[in-house]
């Protein structure tokens, strides 16, 4: 590649010439890489027992940052590996819970992009979910993820770097687990997409995020990195439901709590705000239905236009970090704290 492009040429020749459509073709450039034996948890709250490593109640040290999740889990994991290290400890690995579709990369023409796909690309991680190829076919015995299954790879090769880093390629090769999981698919959402619709899909949500926590834990791994898992266009999940169903499943939950050191939410797009694709819905229908009112009536609606003068929606980011907040985690201890002691006294009346 010439020296003398630009980055954003660089980036583009990458895009264009080295990652590959959706199946990759076999890679000359790269030496064969030891793929890791993906495993399917399709039950992934009974299919193990969960043996607490620790009897620590503390909860984890939580982050919201702006970034790429692999490149944190991998900046992440070297960082404490160095402190590890230096006092004979072993090597720290993080892994990074993936928000994936459900049939595949890919499957979903009609939407943008998302980050799993791009990841794919990045990574051998496709390679290690399709068995070899027969009569130019391929075979993906992990697809469709049910309902309540979580994938989990423990050695996925990355590549390449993110688009931040113009596609870099990565030199030597890191690797890092990933655990998948088919978040709920655009649910209804009330309150200006502040919270579920239907409880159903909230406990779905709940059921699948429990399950990929665990499967964290069954493998010995104590820190996670997760992306904007279930929002955004792709999924478009109530961010501020999601957020507390994270919180809460890790303050709360008897097999989780404690046993987490350190969790990071990364965003890759610090502005995107599902509240806002929300809210902006909202708005539309309700300019549709005055606007059938008003043929109805015979009149022509002049009140269309208040609703867009309404302030823009906070991001998912600042949603996660008023969440997440100590203050606000310090408020829901103490209201479960009194919860608990008020039935207690009940119980013991």
């Amino acid at each position: 590649m010439d020296s003398e492009d630009t980055p954003h040429q660089v980036a583009a020749g990458i895009e264009g010439n080295l990652i590959h459509p959706i199946p990759p073709p076999a890679r000359p450039d790269f030496p064969t890489p030891v793929l890791s034996n993906p495993i399917t948890y399709d039950r992934s709250i009974t299919d193990f027992q969960i043996t607490r490593h620790t009897q620590s109640q503390s909860r984890p040290n939580f982050r919201i940052v702006t970034g790429d999740p692999v490149k944190v889990a991998l900046s992440n994991a070297a960082a404490d590996s160095m402190k590890s290290i230096a006092i004979g400890g072993p090597r720290i690995r993080v892994p990074f819970i993936c928000a994936v579709s459900r049939n595949g990369p890919g499957s979903r023409r009609h939407v943008r992009p998302t980050y799993e796909e791009d990841f794919y690309h990045r990574s051998n991680l496709f390679d290690t979910l399709i068995q070899p190829r027969l009569m130019n076919a391929l075979v993906m015995p992990h697809y469709p993820i049910s309902d309540t299954a979580v994938i989990f790879s423990d050695s996925v090769a990355v590549y390449y770097g993110p688009r931040e880093d113009n596609y870099e390629k990565l030199d030597p090769t890191p690797n890092l687990p990933v655990v998948l999981v088919s978040p709920v698919l655009r649910p209804h959402g009330k309150r200006n997409g502040s919270l579920y619709l239907y409880e159903e899909d909230k406990f779905a949500m709940e059921a699948k995020i429990r399950g990929a926590l665990r499967v964290c834990l069954y493998h010995k791994y104590d820190r996670v990195v997760i992306g904007d898992f279930g929002l955004g266009d792709g999924f478009r999940n109530p961010p501020r439901a999601v957020a507390e169903i994270w919180r809460d499943l890790f303050l709360f939950d008897p097999d989780l709590c404690g046993q987490f050191k350190s969790v990071d939410f990364a965003f890759v797009d610090p502005m995107q705000s599902t509240t806002q694709w929300f809210q902006d819905e909202r708005r539309k229908q309700n300019e549709t239905e005055r606007a059938r009112r008003a043929a109805e009536q015979g009149t022509t609606s002049i009140s269309t236009r208040h609703a867009d003068s309404s302030q823009l929606a906070p991001t998912d980011m600042a949603i996660f970090e008023s969440v997440f907040d100590e203050t606000e985690i310090k408020r829901v201890l103490e209201r479960a704290a009194l919860i608990n002691r008020y039935l207690l006294s009940w119980e013991t009346k």
